[in-house]
């Protein structure tokens, strides 16, 4: 039989193990080209493509939508031509091909006792994070159909099943909803979903009487909803607003705003300068920039600035790294270079990684202000509210101006309302004496 070559789930990053892959760019039977993109995946970090390891055809796809597979396992394979016959799963000792280069996850590095031992005392091939999550949400694992290798019970089937079996009664959440010394999100326990009681009439589902349509959530909005209930969870949030004149930051955009486009190819926008202006604050109050573990405060070397993308399907924050070393012309670069992969899901799980500090722009939409929850394991983040030109007073005189209200909600545990106000002081002052273009 003709050589066919294995289409492998890469490494997607330190601390990524598995992958969901929610779209195959090419059918079966197609001609792949090499490094041309080949299917989507998902993982909680990241939306991103994954090129083609070889040129020739899709001969069979293994994984299919929807599945999630591990770092290395085979997803599908590419014949070098398209008369030759489809792989077959087994190989001559009649194990299964995927199992032949199977990695060893912290989900799966057990023995074959303890992995074929459940919470329930059967024979359902589960991990310790599986069974501590059934245990808490009272599954029962030999009623659980696994879909890993030999049958392995995943966490996702874990949470499908769940969302399959409307008699299971949650467990009442005895938490408080700020859990004071909680070291970080990554700590806590699953959140357990909320099931709301419906009834079926017909076949249509009714909640309170009122006809709906079922649609399980997009992978990345299931760890979004997750992410935020565990920051609202961990830390105490608090919010201050201030008021900012961005007359002469306009002034000077509109000044350069040619000039810059036609030498970088892109154009300079007011987010960029406060990007700018939230790092050089941030090196006068670097408490904002640390994050809690436990009753100790991490104070960071770097300043690495997540900044909110909006998608289709959800949102990500992209990280621009060490940004307290970038000019605002390198602030810019490396930004605009994130929002164009982030929107081609060019983005590697590195570039959402590592973030100290982050902004969201919910002002693009016309938001006034906002108060965004914490992207933890951070301690604050910056809400740019939209540009409105309002009369203000200017030197006892009455003047039309382009006003901005910014908030910065932060963790309470580590900084204080006077800590909080002081930064946004200290960011207004940046913003309102530009008098040029910041190098």
């Amino acid at each position: 039989m003709a050589q066919m070559i294995e289409v492998l789930l890469p490494q997607m990053g330190e601390g990524v193990h598995e992958a969901t892959v929610t779209n195959w760019l090419v059918a079966e039977g197609q001609k792949v080209e090499k490094d041309k993109p080949l299917f989507e995946v998902s993982t909680d970090k990241v939306d991103t493509e994954i090129p083609a390891p070889a040129s020739g055809y899709l001969s069979r796809i293994v994984v299919p939508v929807g599945s999630t597979a591990q770092v290395n396992q085979c997803l599908a394979y590419i014949a070098a031509d398209a008369t030759q016959a489809t792989v077959p799963l087994l190989v001559e000792d009649e194990t299964p091909r995927e199992q032949l280069s199977a990695p060893i996850s912290p989900d799966s590095a057990m023995s074959d006792e303890e992995d074929d031992h459940t919470a329930s005392g059967g024979f359902a091939r589960s991990s310790p994070l599986v069974r501590k999550i059934a245990k808490d949400r009272g599954i029962n694992l030999e009623q659980v159909k696994g879909s890993g290798l030999h049958g392995r019970i995943t966490k996702k089937d874990i949470l499908d099943f769940e969302g399959q079996a409307p008699s299971l009664t949650p467990k009442p959440v005895s938490a408080p909803l700020v859990t004071a010394a909680a070291p970080s999100a990554q700590a806590l326990t699953p959140v357990e979903p909320t099931r709301l009681k419906l009834n079926v009439q017909d076949g249509q589902e009714l909640l309170e009487g009122v006809p709906v349509r079922r649609e399980t959530m997009s992978r990345m909005r299931q760890l979004i909803a997750d992410h935020m209930i565990d920051s609202v969870r961990t830390s105490p949030h608090v919010t201050t607003v201030f008021e900012m004149d961005l007359h002469r930051i306009t002034t000077i955009r509109e000044k350069y705003k040619d000039q810059f486009f036609k030498q970088e190819g892109f154009k300079l926008t007011l987010t960029h300068f406060f990007i700018h202006a939230a790092v050089q604050a941030i090196k006068q109050h670097p408490i904002v920039n640390v994050s809690v573990d436990g009753q100790d405060i991490l104070w960071k070397k770097d300043i690495n600035v997540g900044c909110a993308v909006a998608l289709d399907n959800g949102l990500i924050v992209p990280v621009i790294k060490q940004a307290g070393d970038l000019s605002l012309l390198g602030i810019a670069r490396r930004m605009n270079d994130l929002v164009v992969r982030a929107r081609s899901k060019k983005l590697k799980p590195e570039d959402v990684q590592g973030g100290t500090f982050s902004i969201t722009n919910p002002g693009g939409w016309g938001s006034i202000t906002s108060n965004p929850i914490i992207n933890q394991p951070q301690v604050a983040i910056l809400g740019i509210g939209a540009a409105v030109k309002r009369p203000v007073v200017v030197d006892d005189m009455i003047a039309i101006r382009p006003m901005m209200y910014m908030s910065l909600t932060f963790d309470h545990r580590v900084i204080d309302g006077e800590g909080g106000a002081k930064y946004l002081a200290t960011l207004k002052q940046i913003i309102e004496s530009y008098d040029e273009l910041p190098t």
